[in-house]
């Protein structure tokens, strides 16, 4: 039963497990994670860690050039990094549950728009953006649990996120998979939000809701798709009062159902349209454009291809695989309202795709820009497809004309890189830069998350004399021919006197531990020795934090 008011569930990010269903792949993290290099097919364009040392990131947002917040999902953290350096404190500390896919999961930012837009009419000049936030919050025994928006202000004076308002939860019932929830703000000024289906491989009748389509299934809940909602938490309507499904709560929240499990969703810079990304069962993950109202076929199609309830491929009498058209008969379309459109792109076999980017820029090269970028969990990968001249598909050469990859010998086209372990997102910086956040290897007693960003093989981002100075420095105290931790020195005025001003601003840790490592050239690729890292950072790791003066 939904809440009247407005409790109601909206569900929680999390990375696809590469078995069965992909349930336990954030409980993946506590086993070692075999990434021995990270490689890009450009040998124009080489990789810099911006930040390592941290817990499980999963997503991040920026608020300026080299500002940004990241979120650890198992410690509850919401972390702040300027110029390459962490805030020793964190801006917010939740408690949620971290039990499978659980945790602190979505992060979107916007502006402060006050009265008239009028600096002048600030109540508060220092509560300068909205921050919205996803996890998932239970009781002491990991019963009862809801997944949750809240918005805060950042007070960006002190450095804190304060005035949590609850916007919108969901009981979180009863498996901590498929939950989905990555939080994006679109071109409308509008939040949209992932979901999924909440179900494991086998089904029950609980999980057999109408936007999984089951069209005698239990009512909507909203479950299984993309919601739009205001940046306070309302339906977003239409002139005469409904939504695009229907008029009811939740349905009317809708903008798109069918949908298994998403982790990746963004709009297209030229059109404004919406894509996302989606993982199938043991088979069918895919990419999409998102229309209102659209249909992605889950529980009932996965890529092309009919599903059984086992979520495996039917077969018809001749042991083929049954293959769907354009208007599958078993799907639920909300009396005329919602359609079905086949993916735009299909893996027979899982990769687990994760975040989607569109590249709003020309930074690396005017061949990238306004080209789309997807992450995956396996192997790390992330791979580049342009669109076509009417931004309604993507153009693929080769064995790719169908829109299928039927394994890994048809990436070739497609990849841009791989070697990042578990890519949980991809951001594009005010810079103009592509951000990747990785959970690289993990263990007991060391963290290795990172954020990563890709730069053209020639740019220079630190400051040479200050970065030659630190290498003196660390020769004569510690007398190691490791590579030195530097600070990145790219200040901007205006985060230097975000720093100066602060109010009792918290001392500063320096997690830069390689900013700008010189890729090693391979054949046709650039490739980066991750155990050089890994060394590094256990060595820094029993070191005193570099603090600010």
């Amino acid at each position: 039963m939904i809440n009247k008011n407005r409790t109601f569930f909206i569900l929680s990010l999390s990375f696809p497990l590469l078995l069965f269903s992909f349930c336990n792949i954030y409980a993946q993290q506590n086993q070692p994670l075999v990434a021995e290099n990270i490689t890009l097919s450009d040998p124009k364009l080489k990789i810099e860690l911006v930040a390592s040392g941290l817990d499980f990131p999963t997503t991040m947002a920026f608020l300026g050039r080299d500002d940004f917040l990241i979120l650890e999902k198992n410690t509850g953290n919401v972390k702040r990094f300027v110029n390459g350096t962490m805030l020793e404190k964190p801006l917010l500390h939740v408690k949620s549950s971290i039990k499978d896919e659980r945790g602190l999961l979505g992060i979107a930012i916007s502006e402060k728009k006050n009265f008239f837009d009028n600096p002048f009419f600030i109540e508060n000049k220092n509560l300068t953006h909205n921050v919205f936030l996803y996890y998932v919050e239970c009781n002491e025994k990991n019963l009862n649990c809801q997944n949750r928006i809240y918005k805060y202000d950042l007070n960006n004076k002190n450095n804190v996120l304060i005035n949590p308002k609850f916007l919108v939860g969901v009981p979180s019932f009863p498996d901590a998979s498929h939950i989905g929830g990555i939080i994006d703000i679109g071109p409308d000024e509008n939040l949209y939000v992932t979901v999924g289906n909440f179900q494991n491989t086998i089904p029950t009748k609980l999980y057999k809701t109408k936007t999984q389509n089951y069209e005698n299934g239990e009512p909507v809940d909203g479950r299984a798709g993309i919601l739009r909602l205001t940046q306070d938490g309302y339906p977003v309507l239409n002139a005469n009062g409904t939504g695009i499904l229907g008029k009811k709560y939740p349905l009317n929240i809708y903008y798109a159902y069918g949908i298994r499990n998403s982790f990746g969703i963004d709009f297209d810079p030229v059109t404004d349209k919406l894509w996302d990304t989606e993982n199938g069962p043991q088979f069918g993950d895919e990419i999409n454009m998102v229309e209102p109202g659209f249909n992605s076929g889950s529980d009932r199609v996965y890529g092309i291809w009919e599903a059984n309830e086992l979520g495996d491929r039917s077969k018809n009498k001749k042991g083929e695989y049954v293959v769907v058209g354009n208007n599958p008969a078993n799907l639920v379309y909300f009396d005329g309202k919602g359609h079905y459109n086949p993916p735009e792109f299909i893996w027979v076999k899982t990769i687990a795709p994760t975040a989607l980017l569109f590249l709003d820029s020309d930074k690396l090269g005017s061949n990238y820009k306004n080209d789309m970028f997807v992450g995956s969990a396996d192997g790390g990968r992330i791979f580049h497809f342009d669109l076509n001249e009417r931004r309604d598909g993507l153009v693929l050469k080769g064995n790719l004309t169908d829109k299928i990859a039927k394994d890994k010998t048809d990436f070739a086209d497609i990849l841009f890189a791989e070697g990042f372990s578990i890519i949980t997102d991809l951001k594009q910086s005010p810079d103009g830069y592509p951000y990747i956040v990785s959970g690289l290897k993990q263990s007991k007693t060391a963290k290795f998350g990172a954020v990563f960003r890709i730069v053209p093989a020639g740019t220079t981002t630190t400051n040479t004399d200050d970065k030659l100075d630190i290498v003196k420095q660390q020769t004569k105290e510690e007398n190691s021919n490791i590579i030195s931790t530097i600070t990145n020195a790219n200040t901007t005025a205006a985060n230097t006197d975000l720093l100066s001003n602060q109010e009792n601003s918290p001392k500063k840790t320096n997690t830069n531990v390689l900013v700008d490592i010189a890729p090693k050239p391979s054949n046709t690729t650039k490739t980066i020795d991750v155990k050089a890292w890994d060394n590094l950072i256990r060595q820094n790791l029993n070191k005193p934090h570099i603090q600010s003066k």
